[in-house]
């Protein structure tokens, strides 16, 4: 169900140009570190978000990570860092690290954005706190790309099937069918029915 991991990470790559304004963020923020130790922390930075644009997640949590333990890194490098944990199956430390943020993110592009807001979707939703999860969906759709919503709104429906909401499950199913016709997705669309077919049977 969910955007593949390739497909997210290259789309966010592309958007936000990672390769070419990695050396810009790092000038931008140095004044964050001292002196004696800009060079080796400055290298420390562009080897995280090396790995992060390679899709090494794990490898690029941990340097982000003690980077951010030593100083308090930008809500961008933050950011990065949240989708490291949720690609990782840190989901409550996604959490944790993305939805204060999300405020401070708006100035971003929306695409960019729309990712951000996914995983914090997504990581309640694999925690099972459905309640949560939905109003983030529902703002990812409002930021992702049209051929991203089908993903968010079947997200939605299965949130309120777990919350035995079966009007609304359905709703959101149906929304979710369109999209997935429209980009002609047949293992979703053929999910979905299928699922609507055992909420009639209920």
């Amino acid at each position: 169900m969910d955007i593949s991991k390739r497909t997210r990470l290259a789309l966010l790559v592309c958007f936000i140009s990672l390769s070419s304004t990695v050396n810009a963020h790092s000038r931008a923020h140095i004044h964050i570190y001292e002196s004696a130790t800009e060079q080796t922390d400055a290298e420390k930075l562009s080897r995280a978000v090396d790995y992060f644009q390679s899709g090494k997640f794990h490898e690029a949590l941990i340097w982000f990570s003690k980077l951010d333990s030593k100083y308090k890194l930008n809500p961008r490098f933050q950011a990065y860092m949240g989708v490291c944990c949720y690609y990782d199956g840190e989901y409550e430390r996604a959490v944790a690290t993305l939805e204060p943020i999300l405020t401070k993110l708006n100035v971003f592009a929306p695409h960019e954005l729309a990712v951000y807001y996914y995983c914090v979707a997504e990581s309640y939703f694999r925690l099972k706190k459905y309640i949560d999860a939905v109003p983030l969906f529902e703002k990812h759709t409002l930021l992702c790309y049209n051929n991203e919503k089908g993903d968010s709104l079947l997200r939605i429906g299965m949130c309120y099937k777990h919350m035995r909401d079966i009007e609304n499950a359905q709703e959101y199913f149906i929304e979710a069918l369109a999209y997935y016709r429209r980009y002609n997705n047949q293992d979703k669309l053929n999910y979905i029915e299928r699922e609507l077919k055992r909420l009639a049977d209920n």
